[in-house]
């Protein structure tokens, strides 16, 4: 399934995205998101706008959205109550970055926060 992932900067076209049980990276579960979050898959959804809102939340301030090829069985994302807009998978490999501002990202998080 080709889809996008929001996440942290830096990853490079050709690198697999891992769950951050594997890498031992700080997953959304240590930021607030336990017991939604699990840390032994990757997330990801077929919406480029949907990835930039979790790349806007990347404690880096600097997360990117990346279009992914899922690896393994890619499932709903079992706490998300919209169908198909959230679906894990065993990893991910990267083809491709979507460009977005860094004032982009930090409108997106603004709105985010002030949801809540």
């Amino acid at each position: 399934m080709i889809a996008y992932h929001g996440g942290p900067p830096g990853l490079r076209i050709g690198q697999r995205i891992l769950p951050a049980a594997k890498t031992g990276v700080a997953s959304t579960a240590k930021y607030g998101a336990q017991g939604v979050c699990d840390p032994s898959k990757v997330y990801v959804t077929p919406m480029p706008a949907a990835a930039a809102m979790f790349a806007s939340m990347h404690p880096s301030g600097d997360g990117q959205v990346y279009k992914v090829e899922t690896e393994g069985d890619v499932l709903h994302d079992p706490d998300c109550s919209k169908h198909g807009l959230s679906y894990t998978c065993d990893s991910a490999r990267i083809i491709g970055r979507v460009r977005l501002k860094r004032k982009t990202l930090k409108r997106i998080r603004k709105m985010m926060l002030e949801d809540t």
